[in-house]
């Protein structure tokens, strides 16, 4: 399997120290050069980390046309993601924004996030908890709902004695 993926996901991995994870649950992980140019900004979180993930994963998003079409509402990297999913018939793109995820699905494009990731390590065994990458990605800025970090914890079979209020 074939996944594209636009940044914040990468980073967010990579601040739980799970990088590694979408080697383990794909054949192929792509990012595209506008990705990685967002990504290698020092002042980024584990941007160092990134960039010698990255190495060999970088592929240019050549379609011009819908690089373009999709720039009218996306960032650059969000756009070119957009764009790589096309090119390489990946099977998934992986992002978190909300906007980017309605286009994308607006556009048949099948998505997964960075939640969908570590779901997807759960049930393959790769990791054992969610909720401690959760706290993490909490405490580290990443907005997850209530209602989100619930969702998930329950799918993984991690909610136990919390309840929804």
């Amino acid at each position: 399997m074939i996944i594209v993926s636009d940044s914040s996901p990468i980073i967010a991995l990579a601040i739980c120290d799970k990088l590694d994870l979408l080697e383990k649950l794909f054949d192929r992980v792509s990012i595209p050069q506008a990705v990685y140019n967002e990504l290698a900004i020092s002042n980024k979180p584990r941007a160092r980390e990134i960039m010698e993930w990255a190495d060999g994963k970088v592929v240019p998003a050549r379609n011009t046309i819908a690089i373009a079409a999709f720039s009218i509402s996306l960032d650059p990297g969000e756009s070119e993601a957009l764009s790589l999913y096309w090119e390489t018939n990946a099977d998934f793109l992986l992002i978190d924004e909300k906007r980017g995820r309605i286009i994308a699905q607006r556009n048949k494009i099948k998505i997964i996030g960075t939640m969908g990731i570590l779901l997807f390590a759960k049930q393959r065994g790769l990791i054992i908890q969610i909720k401690p990458l959760l706290d993490v990605l909490n405490k580290n800025g990443f907005r997850i709902s209530d209602v989100l970090y619930l969702n998930i914890l329950e799918r993984a079979g991690e909610l136990g004695g919390l309840r929804q209020t």
